[in-house]
């Protein structure tokens, strides 16, 4: 059903130079092959014979068949037109990265390093949805603008997708002696594509516009411009072999085999689409458009979960236009958390032992807020006014999970 792609070289360079023992010079480069989900290609219920069943929509009027009236003689003659189809192209080559870095390490000290670098990638032939059939803007009936009214939506999967990622990384480690070991790093990143998922959530389904693919160019959504991450790892000095209560037996299963660890993370937020109704009355999944923006702050100065953005930075596009904002043109709130976790080996045998694992995420409760609510409301015709909910956010409660794991010898030291 797809050609085969003979084009899949994937070469690698690694070059490692150490001048002495204290620095390290590393470079490399690599072209990565995806293979994606073939489930998008080969689904053949939804070929050109249209959908078994009939998509819900009030914004494509086509008639109402399906599998078991589609060929009916006593409703003869039938006026066959398609609804929602699906098509791929023949020649959907593998989506491929091209990875690079560089970095520079240097021992500080007996028990420290620091680590500094650049990595970065460019991703091709990207599988995503484009709507074939995409009328071009405007008001009215869209099968009047339809480019093949004897259609409804045609799903058109293919492999020209673009998406670049860039950081600059500081990474410090320090080791205090056998039981405590740190960890401190900082990225700077930015990542940029034109669909970050084939069929992903929400406007990530689809271009807002199928006819310009290039404005969809912009914030992935999974860019996070700013991350700082700290850990502690301390193995408790007490039990067998260590410096306190160093006995085996009972004491030594009570008290020994301890460990704490500690993963602090701060990081910037989310970027999300805010959008509206389906003013150009164009699309059917997402079925709305991205709001106009006026050019204010569209953060308000003192943002609460309740009221995080600001109304006036936006404003409903006209009947038959698309909105002026980009592609993920709002960051969300910054993320502030703690994990803390403890374990514990119970050593049952020689070869064999059981651990406790106690996990809690965002241990102290604290207030975690999501992406805010950036849909205006896709009411036809639009409100001047935005929805009540346009802005809000919802919060992250802590978890909490315990469990065990029994392993032997070999899997304690892998």
């Amino acid at each position: 059903m797809i050609n085969t792609d003979y084009n899949n070289i994937a070469p690698r360079l690694g070059i490692a130079y150490s001048p002495s023992s204290q620095w390290s010079f590393r470079t490399g480069f690599g072209i990565f092959f995806s293979q994606e989900s073939k489930n998008s290609i080969f689904d053949n219920s939804r070929g050109l014979g249209g959908r078994a069943s009939v998509l819900p929509t009030t914004l494509y009027t086509q008639p109402q068949y399906n599998y078991n009236n589609f060929l009916n003689a006593s409703q003869l003659p039938i006026n066959v037109t398609a609804g929602l189809v699906w098509g791929t192209t023949p020649n959907l080559a593998t989506a491929y990265t091209m990875t690079y870095l560089f970095n520079i390490q240097r021992t500080v000290g007996k028990s420290s390093t620091l680590e500094v670098g650049y990595n970065g990638s460019e991703s091709r032939k990207l599988q995503m949805l484009t709507n074939q059939n995409a009328p071009i803007p405007g008001n009215g009936p869209p099968i009047t603008r339809f480019p093949y009214p004897e259609y409804s939506g045609i799903q058109f999967s293919s492999g020209d997708g673009v998406g670049n990622y860039n950081n600059l990384t500081a990474k410090f480690t320090q080791r205090f002696g056998a039981n405590l070991t740190t960890l401190s790093a900082y990225t700077w990143a930015k990542a940029l594509d034109d669909q970050s998922a084939i069929r992903g959530a929400g406007n990530e389904f689809a271009p807002e516009n199928s006819h310009c693919r290039s404005c969809e160019y912009g914030p992935s959504t999974f860019n996070v411009p700013h991350r700082f991450t700290t850990s502690v790892l301390y193995n408790l000095p007490f039990g067998k072999g260590k410096s306190f209560l160093n006995h085996g037996g009972v004491l030594d299963r009570v008290v020994g085999g301890w460990e704490l660890i500690a993963i602090g993370t701060i990081s910037s937020g989310q970027p999300l689409d805010t959008t509206a109704w389906d003013s150009a009355g164009t699309n059917f999944n997402p079925s709305s458009n991205r709001l106009n923006c006026t050019g204010l702050d569209p953060i308000l100065p003192n943002p609460t979960r309740d009221a995080y953005l600001n109304i006036a930075a936006f404003a409903n596009p006209l009947v038959g236009t698309y909105g002026n904002c980009g592609r993920n043109n709002v960051i969300g709130p910054r993320r502030a958390n703690f994990d803390f976790s403890v374990l514990k080996d119970f050593h049952i045998t020689e070869r064999q032992a059981l651990q406790f694992r106690m996990e809690m995420f965002n241990a102290p409760n604290h207030v975690q807020l999501g992406a805010p609510n950036g849909s205006w409301g896709n009411s036809s015709p639009a409100p001047a006014a935005p929805a009540a909910s346009f802005g809000w956010i919802i919060m992250q409660p802590r978890c909490v999970r315990f469990s065990s794991h029994s392993s032997t010898t070999s899997d304690l030291t892998r």
